[in-house]
């Protein structure tokens, strides 16, 4: 009977516990893989999109400056404002654009939590030498892989020029 009973548990089939193991921990490398690819591929898109819209508001404010002879003075709101005009010199709803604050070139306007809930990025927007007809502009965004403010700089504006904030 003894001997029976070990021929029968031989024939027994199954997986043991180190066996288990070894798969749900081939298992969770996968899946720690899989996030941490995924979680890259979002953060990329997120900068594409907010490199888009800046891209967009600079195409405004240089058609805004094809209709008017200068760049816009105001960010947001006022006669010169980027929200306001022609159809080819508006920015398309949903983006905000913030008057650009701070020291330049250290503005502290757009940070990591400026991009609210509805995915819209927020930029900021700051005049070159005088919101007066002014000849160019700086565009600012949030940066999501570099983790840092960046620039698009419309007309005569470059990185070395000196910006001053828009009255409102």
């Amino acid at each position: 009977m003894v001997l029976s009973n070990i021929k029968s548990r031989q024939q027994e089939r199954g997986f043991t516990i180190v066996e288990l193991l070894i798969v749900i921990v081939v298992i969770a490398i996968l899946a720690g893989i899989t996030i941490v690819a995924y979680s890259g591929i979002t953060a990329r898109a997120q900068q594409s999109k907010i490199q888009q819209t800046a891209a967009n508001v600079q195409g405004v404010a240089e058609a805004f400056n094809a209709d008017k002879g200068y760049y816009p003075a105001l960010a947001a709101t006022g006669t010169d404002a980027l929200a306001l005009g022609s159809t080819s010199t508006k920015i398309p709803s949903g983006i905000t654009i913030v008057k650009a604050t701070g020291t330049p070139p250290a503005d502290t306007a757009i940070t990591s939590a400026s991009t609210p809930s509805s995915g819209n990025p927020t930029l900021d927007y700051a005049c070159l030498t005088t919101c007066t007809a002014s000849t160019g502009g700086r565009i600012g965004y949030w940066d999501p892989v570099a983790g840092s403010e960046q620039f698009i700089y419309v007309g005569a504006a470059s990185a070395s020029g000196t910006f001053v904030y828009p009255a409102s």
